[in-house]
């Protein structure tokens, strides 16, 4: 199982960064085919496949690879909160305020995380030179 592995953060930053100006912009059709190509690439993970385009991105470009790696875990961060939020909403009731208030507050915090990883990772890269 390489879910835990370099490769899946490599996978969860590509997504990232192809995700973020399609859900911005409403193109909700282009976001919702990469999240299902996001979810197979996890399902070969878990079975031990590495997709030919993650092998290919590390091996060809590591200093990109190194930023993705970086960033690869908001993804992932926030589909289980997300999850977790609609679980939650079984016990304390559905409330379209509560909900719209918990969207834009996981957006604000994966779009501050993510410039905050990308700045700690430029740090740690200028550091070892």
């Amino acid at each position: 199982m390489k879910l835990w592995s370099k490769e899946s953060l490599v996978l969860g930053g590509a997504y990232g960064v192809l995700d973020t100006p399609f859900a911005l912009s409403g193109l909700e059709i282009i976001s919702e085919i990469l999240f299902g190509l996001f979810i197979i690439c996890i399902i070969m993970l878990c079975f031990n496949k590495t997709p030919k385009f993650i092998s290919f991105m590390m091996n060809k470009y590591p200093k990109t690879s190194y930023y993705l790696t970086a960033i690869g875990w908001i993804p992932y961060f926030m589909i289980i909160s997300f999850c977790l939020f609609v679980g939650c909403l079984y016990y304390i009731g559905f409330d379209e305020v509560i909900f719209r208030h918990f969207v834009f507050g996981l957006v604000f915090i994966s779009l501050s995380a993510f410039m905050i990883s990308l700045v700690i990772a430029y740090v740690r890269a200028r550091k070892r030179r």
